[in-house]
């Protein structure tokens, strides 16, 4: 719990004492987009010590960012990336925290005071507590405490016979003991926990075993069989327990001679106080001082390794994001490349030039763009509250369409074009254009025509592989259903048959 409330300590402290810092990109951000966007203050100082080490490639390369989110400058993206994945294992190391102390809180103590376990009210049965001994003999050790339930009068739940049976052939020995030989104590129980069964046990092996268990086998030397018998009574009806044991001598241990002795105080203080709501561990055995603590939960703690393995994962798993937003962007950008080139080839065709052709283009995407965003309804403009779908290519063509009016050379912004788009066709479209301009070509237009044709093709086979990748996804599913039908059809008719 310490640990836990020490992490999240530190958290909220780095975030109140981030908030006093301003920074306008942050503040700029959309909230809905960024719902953890009270913590990239905190997620800001931690990404600025790591840009002192140079490991800010660690939340996604620069250039992956720059092709999805092409909008912004490279270092604001990368700034935000960092900030995003930063914030994500902060709250999720915060969340784990609270979880963590939340549950741990939450617990009841079993121990009350120093040396007391709280009594299992009537009806609850006996209670067992798992507890750590620690002392000067045995130094720290797991050790199970039996609490019975408190006594009162009046109805108790009822126990089947054989359920009894059961219970007493499973608590008669100790723990990796058999009936064909037999060295401990025998654990004689006189009554059942949540019943009103008792027990009473006969006498007649009384040379062997005690009345409490005890087996009389320290000067025992061939093994003896006895035969326990014990009357049970469940109100008025009565019936019988027999069960047959080999006694053999004992190999008890110094620290097995002191748990036992440990064992009969707790099983007198037990009797002697069941009356009472609380029961008193004892300070001391044999002039050895006892101290008594919980078992540790180990559950607080793998909550919070898990908690902290998710958190180290969060990183890994937002570059692979990145990677499939750029996987994505290039898919796209090969969808439109045979509109763009057939666009382009038509407006060539009818007599304008290259630059003309690729204003034209733009301006038409910026009117295609904005009737997307809203319409007109009785004369007044209405917005649409619907997600923009961003075209990558015709964004790219926009960038270079804005250079071109910047006064950047028309050959440099061609060239430009291509290496950012990084996929292969328009690398090749952007080469085409600028040796055209820089050293003209008078089959422009049938060679623009051809990768037009080829574009196509291309794309109508990008088509058909990605309906075979569907067909080979869908596989396992309709196998899935093939396997229930089957069950549908032959169980009835297995059922049907007589054997």
């Amino acid at each position: 719990m310490y640990i836990s409330l020490v992490i999240l300590g530190i958290l909220i402290t780095g975030i109140l004492l981030s908030l006093k810092k301003k920074d306008e990109t942050l503040e700029s951000l959309d909230s809905s987009e960024h719902p953890l966007k009270i913590i990239y203050p905190l997620a800001a100082n931690i990404y600025r010590g790591i840009c002192k080490f140079q490991k800010q490639d660690l939340f996604g390369s620069p250039d992956q960012l720059r092709e999805i989110y092409m909008d912004e400058k490279p270092e604001v993206s990368q700034k935000v990336q960092g900030c995003k994945c930063i914030a994500s294992v902060i709250a999720v190391l915060g969340i784990t925290c609270i979880i963590c102390f939340a549950y741990d809180y939450s617990r009841e103590n079993l121990i009350v005071g120093k040396n007391h376990l709280k009594r299992p009210a009537s009806g609850e049965g006996e209670l067992e507590y798992s507890l750590t001994l620690n002392n000067s003999l045995t130094r720290e050790n797991d050790i199970n405490v039996s609490v019975s339930e408190r006594k009162l009068e009046g109805e108790e739940l009822e126990k089947l016979k054989e359920d009894t049976a059961y219970y007493i052939d499973t608590h008669l020995l100790n723990s990796g003991e058999k009936p064909e030989c037999v060295r401990g104590n025998i654990n004689l129980i006189t009554t059942i926990p949540k019943t009103s069964v008792k027990i009473k046990w006969s006498e007649e092996n009384s040379w062997f075993v005690g009345v409490d268990g005890k087996l009389k086998n320290s000067e025992l030397i061939d093994p003896v069989t006895v035969s326990l018998h014990a009357v049970l009574t469940y109100y008025e009806e009565e019936w019988e327990y027999k069960k047959e044991l080999t006694i053999y001598p004992p190999l008890v241990t110094e620290e097995e001679s002191f748990m036992e002795d440990l064992n009969i105080i707790l099983e007198e203080k037990d009797r002697s106080t069941q009356t009472e709501e609380m029961f008193e561990l004892p300070e001391n055995v044999d002039g050895i001082e006892l101290d008594w603590g919980e078992k540790e939960d180990n559950k607080v703690t793998l909550f919070l390794l898990l908690g902290i393995f998710s958190a180290g994962i969060i990183l890994p798993a937002m570059k692979q994001d990145i990677k499939k937003k750029q996987k994505k962007r290039n898919e796209q950008m090969m969808r439109d490349y045979p509109d763009i080139i057939s666009k382009f080839v038509m407006l060539i065709t009818a007599g304008m030039t290259c630059r003309a052709a690729w204003g034209k283009i733009c301006s038409d995407y910026i009117k295609t763009k904005d009737s997307r965003d809203g319409k007109t309804d009785g004369g007044k403009r209405r917005r649409e509250k619907r997600k923009e779908v961003k075209k990558f290519a015709y964004e790219e063509m926009l960038i270079s369409d804005k250079e071109m009016q910047l006064g950047i050379p028309e050959i440099k912004v061609y060239e430009r074009f291509g290496n950012r788009c990084q996929v292969p066709v328009y690398n090749r479209f952007g080469t085409l254009l600028a040796r055209n301009i820089k050293r003209g070509s008078a089959q422009i237009i049938e060679i623009l025509e051809s990768e037009s044709k080829e574009s196509i093709a291309e794309r109508r086979e990008n088509v058909r592989k990605k309906g075979e990748e569907t067909g080979t996804k869908l596989l396992l599913p309709m196998f899935g259903m093939l396997i229930l039908v089957i069950a549908i059809v032959v169980v009835p008719a297995f059922s049907s048959f007589n054997f």
